[in-house]
């Protein structure tokens, strides 16, 4: 018997349709896949880049680094979320050729004890805090910084990082040229020693608004997945024409009549004020699907939009279909993100639920089985 669960088609196409978009802007790139690709999939978003000569990736966590290697990605593999690192971190790093960002003193230490009596060299990333306020060294820091690695002779820092908080606010254009100063200015400092060190500042937003170095590696993220960052901004639209990758179907289980004055659902928060035909669809809050689904929530059956009405289950949830041009029958597909016809974006489930499309694809994704 076939699970009735909900399906997660991801085209690929469309993924190198928006990285060619993006690499038109003229910048190095260095793609986003933490996090399983925004829940798209690490694996094979790994191997499309390989394909298109893309030199350089960003990961989240070394496992995930390693993953992106395993699966074919030859370029510099820089990972992004890395505590003090351990012995067995560096280990894996140097095994398969990561790049750990290294963001506190603490790190830094580690490192050099990991590499004490190794003959490799290390390549590693080195965070500056800009403006964030979260990870990485600020500028007061940056001398001892870069004499601490002058005077490590395995430990080679291939390319400075930091990341930008409002580039995707126009009115804060002034914090985000600001963060731009601090960050070259630490570049000054660590190119001194390391002439050929790379650096990275620029995000999606970054990388449209042309606000860093042309030498500079930007960090796609959002884009690449068909999303821009500037939507809702005077400068929506600059980052050119982006194509969704992600597409989220479900079955339905049931239709029936929902007559005048019937209740359903949890705490009957729907009551039917006419005679009414409902579908109850295999997707719920199990599933990365919210429980409180805001007014004008809607999925799409054959190619037309539909109101979600009443709670959100566990692994069901219920739309109206009387307004539909013809019923559909147990099996058929309801798509809650993408598929044919008035299709619904992450941004607008991503309205519906006060929160950004990063959030959507990520928790729609992790039902993947492709």
């Amino acid at each position: 018997m076939k699970e009735p669960s909900c399906r997660v088609h991801i085209n690929w196409e469309n993924f190198r349709h928006n990285i060619s978009v993006l690499m038109q802007k003229g910048h190095t790139l260095m793609p986003v896949i933490k996090a399983d690709a925004y829940g798209h999939g690490v694996a094979r978003a790994a191997l499309e880049l390989e394909k298109l000569g893309i030199t350089w990736a960003a990961a989240g966590t070394l496992k995930e680094a390693a993953l992106i290697r395993e699966n074919g990605f030859s370029g510099h593999i820089v990972s992004l979320l890395c505590p003090v690192p351990e012995e067995e971190d560096v280990a894996l790093a140097l095994e398969k050729g990561l790049v750990p960002l290294i963001h506190s003193k603490e790190g830094l230490l580690a490192v050099k004890e990991a590499m004490q009596g190794r003959r490799q060299i290390l390549d590693i990333a080195v965070k500056v805090d800009t403006g964030m306020g979260r990870l990485g060294f600020p500028l007061s820091a940056m001398e001892k910084v870069a004499g601490f690695l002058a005077g490590a002779e395995n430990i080679r820092p291939v390319v400075q990082i930091s990341h930008l908080s409002v580039a995707d606010d126009p009115d804060e254009d002034a914090y985000t040229a600001g963060q731009c100063e601090l960050f070259y200015s630490a570049a000054a400092i660590m190119h001194r020693s390391f002439p050929d060190m790379r650096c990275s500042l620029g995000n999606t937003a970054g990388l449209a608004t042309l606000v860093t170095d042309s030498e500079d590696i930007c960090r796609p993220g959002i884009a690449l997945y068909g999303y821009d960052p500037l939507h809702g901004t005077e400068k929506e639209g600059i980052c050119g024409n982006l194509l969704p990758v992600m597409e989220v179907s479900a079955p339905i289980l049931s239709v029936h009549p929902l007559h005048k004055g019937e209740s359903l659902g949890y705490g009957r928060t729907y009551k039917a004020d006419s005679e009414r035909l409902v579908g109850w669809v295999a997707i719920g809050y199990a599933d990365g699907y919210r429980r409180n689904p805001a007014p004008g929530t809607c999925m799409c059956i054959n190619g037309t939009r539909v109101p979600v009405i009443g709670r959100v289950a566990m692994q069901m949830t219920c739309v109206d279909l009387t307004e539909l041009p013809a019923p559909p029958s147990p099996g058929d597909r309801a798509y809650v993100l993408g598929g044919p016809g008035n299709a619904v974006s992450a941004q607008e489930i991503a309205d519906w639920w006060g929160t950004i499309p990063y959030e959507v694809t990520c928790l729609l994704g992790k039902n993947k089985t492709e």
